[in-house]
């Protein structure tokens, strides 16, 4: 069994639309979606109405947090929160509902998927958590395998022993080890920031215990443009160049 692990869509079509063709093709099974399907990309209503059009799992992010509690929107910059109410008023009520519903976690072949942070965090910044806090949780807590977005980039945070290493992901295959535990942070399809457009998406093949890191082309160029024709703010099109 294949699982695909799409995190920070962001409203991009054109790059979610390229990664659903792309794990079509590898035989991908299952997809679970972990959060931030909305904001800074143009396209927040198509998105989600293909996202459940398709039938993909998918849990909160804190974007779609922010529509369900505007407080939250104090943790966004100034752009980021303006941009969360400009992404609201785009979407239809049911599709509002759809993602202010979403559950903060989720739990599959005795994985851990979350947006931000485990267990249940959707803001916590996975580069920002010192090794000691990772540690602590590995020892705490029963899944050997976290999925976790919000970063857009992509990363492997393994655990053996109480020691702690990290890595930058690219294209790999990477091979886990039934010893280890990990956090693995699985880049951005719609928003990256990593200096390469491509859209990022990860295959989990977990009888193999394999992840397969797959990046996408995608028509950025066209969604840049519909980034700049709703207005948003250009730094949000300047990521995708």
């Amino acid at each position: 069994m294949k699982v695909a692990v799409l995190a920070d869509i962001h409203g991009n079509l054109e790059a979610f639309e390229a990664v659903t063709a792309d794990l079509r093709r590898q035989g991908a099974d299952r997809v679970i979606c972990l959060g931030d399907n909305i904001g800074y990309g143009p396209n927040p209503q198509e998105v989600v109405g293909r996202l459940r059009q398709l039938g993909y799992t998918s849990v909160l992010g804190n974007h779609e947090f922010a529509l369900a509690d505007a407080r939250a929107r104090r943790w966004f910059n100034f752009q980021a929160a303006e941009n969360n109410i400009a992404t609201e008023k785009l979407l239809s009520q049911e599709n509002r509902q759809y993602c202010c519903r979403l559950p903060t976690f989720l739990t599959y072949e005795k994985a851990h998927f979350v947006h931000a942070f485990p267990l249940d965090s959707v803001f916590r910044y996975l580069n920002r958590q010192s090794d000691e806090k990772i540690a602590a949780l590995f020892a705490s807590t029963t899944p050997c395998l976290f999925f976790v977005g919000h970063t857009h980039r992509l990363m492997l945070v393994t655990g053996n022993k109480g020691m702690i290493s990290r890595k930058t992901m690219g294209q790999e295959t990477v091979q886990l080890e039934p010893d280890n535990k990990y956090i693995v942070n699985c880049g951005s399809v719609g928003q990256p920031r990593d200096e390469d457009r491509r859209a990022k998406y990860l295959l989990w093949d977990y009888a193999a215990r394999q992840l397969v890191v797959r990046f996408v082309e995608y028509d950025n160029r066209k969604t840049m443009q519909k980034i700049r024709d709703r207005g948003f703010p250009e730094i949000y099109a300047m990521r995708l160049a």
